[in-house]
């Protein structure tokens, strides 16, 4: 199945989240509408950021406010003392401020007018993102002509191309010109516009620079604008940067943008599209022709995606299901790969496009599910290389992070101990933002950094690249281990080690611990004990870990509902239910199931306690909070529940265009959804292989090629009527192998390998680079 999202019409203009289709690079991003007579092109450079320090803010912060410790004190006292309200009353001051958070700014929109043509003329008309070839195209048919209109955007050479073409001569007229700008100049050069200026807030300096190759045309300068008339084919070239830094306190680089900006615009001219085209293929297609997944039978991949969504919720046609939930699953993956690449940002709530000045929730990196979210799918469908924007990131958290340390919990990192703890809460920006947030609760989030610990570990898991984790990755952890290991304080009541206060995202009371933060604290504490075996390392934090681990017990079941506790003491006669919501879209005291590996076959009551709780929260959902669902089903194992969710992440929360809405649109969701798909095939968390562990009764037969398991592990697999009968496994670092299956034979280079089968685990020894086929 060709992997494309096609459309018959123009999007609307004023419908960006429903109709537009993306590019991206990592850096930069760009969203069409296939527009005839006019297009417009929504442009962005993913550190372009209002907020963070600047003229008008010389002492910025971070959003801190100090010494705030001592009201967490006096919350914690009133909390242990039963006096509730009391604590309630000073939660205003376990807060940070507002001034300098800042929200992604939309860079421009890119006009493209076409004077010489009359849409009502137009016939065959048709634009298509090619996810197979990353390439978008829009394709018409004008007065005998075919028109045809194709855009890329390249990670190496850091540009956007757009080729507009016509299979007979002289067609080609247009103005390009730009639009919703921010305070700076735009001046025409002959074959160049350039776009530069400081944002207002905060003075980050920006450029852009556009170039028209111009075959065959008139090309026309007007003051803000270029001309072509009556060209054979016009090529643009643009590039895009900023003078931000993420390096603490100024997060500037002082290097005027437009240095840069030129450089690589010249690189690009003298390459020429071919080649920069070709330079691209190679290295999107390195990433996304790692995996194909096929769930059975298609119905057309030319269908146009509006009419796929439309027929997938109103039609029983299997063949309609299986071709839309396929281009579900590679389209997370292509939305990754273009939003998250080495030297970027990592992916923000809309990944690297938007629209606007103020968009949703500031278009941030919210930490309390929505940025692990956008990286769930990145092990498991072979796309590691996306997360090193991910640890950057993180790691330039990290100064101001000792800071929020400081002020709210008393943690000082000095000379004498210069990376003694960071924290970071529910939402931050590429300016270091590490304060709660300005209401507690929802910015609360003690947590939250233990949660991200999980993602970036994990490169460590799937990969087993131990150079990369020693230099870049375990220094963070540690670091977030120092802070924990200092936090935590003993109750004696509780009898556990607890983190206090805590608010579960986002609803219910104030308590000391909840099962949210024990359980992430638990996942990071397993995680540091496997790493610092491994690096032979950090002697004595390891021993205290190891003591702290056992006293967190951050499970109970409730013995009046069955169900897994998210609040201690919510069985109790005084504890008050009217706080909590019954269908909450977080259900954040099931970490453990996932994406922990707590909660697991090998603990009955634990997962029966998680299912109870699944089933009492319900499957109605938001978009997120769907992508989630269909995550910790899979865990559960449970194929026919977790399908039953995935339908409805693609009915009720899925735009014409794929976008995955909340609403509004955050891409969070896309990346949870392809990550559950992979769950539902493959999952290693248990020590061992499983293979379709919680595949779709509706998936009766089917295959997939390169999704990853722990230990290195590379799989492919064909299975009839739910069962494999089809499995290679490359071994990229020669781990020994522990796979749940009942096959007859391992075999590699075309000789049987010694294995053994401890209760339906089948156990071999690889070696690195090797290929190993189960015989069934």
């Amino acid at each position: 199945m060709r992997n494309i999202i096609t459309f018959t019409k123009p999007g609307n203009f004023d419908l960006w989240e429903q109709n537009c289709q993306p590019i991206g690079n990592g850096y930069m991003g760009a969203s069409f509408f296939g527009g005839i007579a006019k297009e417009k092109i929504v442009l962005n450079e993913k550190t372009l950021w209002a907020g963070g320090p600047s003229e008008s803010r010389p002492d910025y912060n971070s959003g801190i406010i100090e010494d705030s410790y001592k009201y967490v004190k006096q919350v914690q006292e009133h909390l242990y003392n039963g006096e509730y309200e009391k604590a309630v009353e000073l939660l205003p001051h376990l807060t940070g401020a507002t001034d300098g958070f800042g929200a992604y700014q939309l860079l421009c929109n890119m006009m493209l007018s076409f004077s010489n043509i009359d849409e009502s003329l137009v016939t065959n008309y048709r634009r298509t993102l090619d996810m197979d070839n990353s390439l978008f195209t829009t394709e018409f048919t004008y007065q005998g002509a075919v028109h045809k209109r194709e855009a890329f955007a390249s990670y190496p050479a850091n540009v956007i191309c757009i080729k507009l073409s016509s299979d007979k001569p002289r067609r080609i007229c247009v103005r390009l010109s730009l639009e919703n700008t921010q305070c700076g100049e735009v001046t025409a050069n002959e074959d160049t516009l350039l776009y530069k200026g400081a944002l207002y807030d905060n003075g980050l300096r920006y450029c852009t620079v556009f170039r028209i190759e111009n075959h065959g045309g008139e090309l026309i300068n007007g003051k803000d604008c270029v001309m072509v008339e009556h060209a054979d084919e016009v090529i643009i070239y643009l590039t895009a940067s900023t003078d931000y830094s993420d390096v603490y306190p100024t997060f500037r680089n002082g290097i005027d943008p437009e240095i840069p900006v030129r450089e690589r615009i010249e690189a690009a001219i003298k390459k020429g599209y071919d080649e920069l085209y070709k330079e691209h293929l190679e290295d999107y297609k390195e990433l996304f022709d790692r995996v194909k997944v096929t769930l059975g039978e298609i119905k057309d991949d030319s269908i146009p995606c509006d009419e796929l969504l439309e027929k997938y919720r109103n039609t029983p046609d299997r063949k309609i299901k299986n071709q839309l939930e396929m281009l579900y699953f590679q389209f997370g993956r292509y939305m990754l790969i273009s939003s998250s690449r080495k030297g970027s940002l990592p992916a923000n709530l809309q990944g690297v496009w938007n629209e606007s000045n103020c968009p949703p929730w500031c278009c941030d990196y919210h930490i309390n599910v929505n940025l692990q979210m956008n990286y769930w799918g990145a092990y498991n469908t072979n796309l590691a290389e996306t997360v090193p924007p991910l640890v950057d990131f993180l790691d330039s958290m990290r100064p101001s992070g000792r800071k929020s340390a400081e002020a709210y919990y008393n943690i000082k990192s000095d000379e004498e101990n210069p990376e003694n703890g960071w924290i970071a809460h529910t939402q931050s920006t590429p300016f270091g933002w590490t304060a709660p947030g300005w209401d507690f609760y929802w910015g609360w989030s003690t947590a939250a950094v233990a949660w991200l610990m999980q993602n970036i570990y994990e490169y460590y898991e799937f990969t087993g690249d131990k150079e990369y984790f020693r230099e870049r990755i375990y220094p963070i952890m540690r670091e977030s281990v120092k802070f924990y290991t200092q936090w935590l304080t003993y109750d004696d009541k509780q009898k556990r080690l607890v983190s206090t206060p805590t608010y579960s995202p986002e609803h219910g009371p104030v308590t000391i611990g909840n099962t949210y933060e024990q359980s992430l604290i638990e996942q990071l504490y397993k995680d540091f004990l496997v790493s610092a075996r491994a690096l032979d390392c950090d002697k004595e934090l390891y021993e205290k870990v190891k003591e702290q681990l056992k006293q967190l017990k951050p499970f109970s079941i409730s013995e009046k509902t069955g169900l897994l506790k998210e609040w201690f003491e919510e069985d109790d006669e005084n504890f008050d239910h009217s706080k909590t919501q019954k269908n909450h879209r977080h259900i954040s005291h099931l970490m453990g199931l996932y994406p922990g590996k707590a909660i697991i076959e090998r603990e009955p009551e634990l997962m029966q306690a998680a299912v109870n709780t699944l089933n009492d929260r319900g499957d109605e959902s938001t978009g997120w909070a769907r992508a989630y669902k269909l995550n910790l089903w899979a865990r559960v194992k449970d194929g026919g529940r977790a399908y039953s969710i995935l339908q409805g992440l693609l009915k009720g929360c899925t735009f014409d265009n794929l976008f995955d809405f909340h609403p509004p649109f955050q891409l969070d969701g896309n990346f949870g959804g392809s990550a559950g798909i992979a769950e539902m095939l493959i999952q290693s968390h248990e020590e061992h292989i499983d293979l379709l562990p919680a595949v779709s009764p509706n998936w009766i037969s089917g295959s997939f090629t390169g999704l990853c398991a722990r230990n290195g592990f590379v799989v492919d697999l064909v299975w009839e009527n739910y069962a494999p009968s089809s499995v290679t496994i490359k071994s990229n670092i020669g781990a020994k192998c522990r796979i749940k299956t009942n096959c007859s034979g391992v075999f590699c280079d075309g000789e049987e390998v010694e294995s053994r089968n401890y209760d339906g685990i089948t156990v071999f020894y690889t070696e690195p680079g090797k290929i190993y086929t189960l015989q069934f």
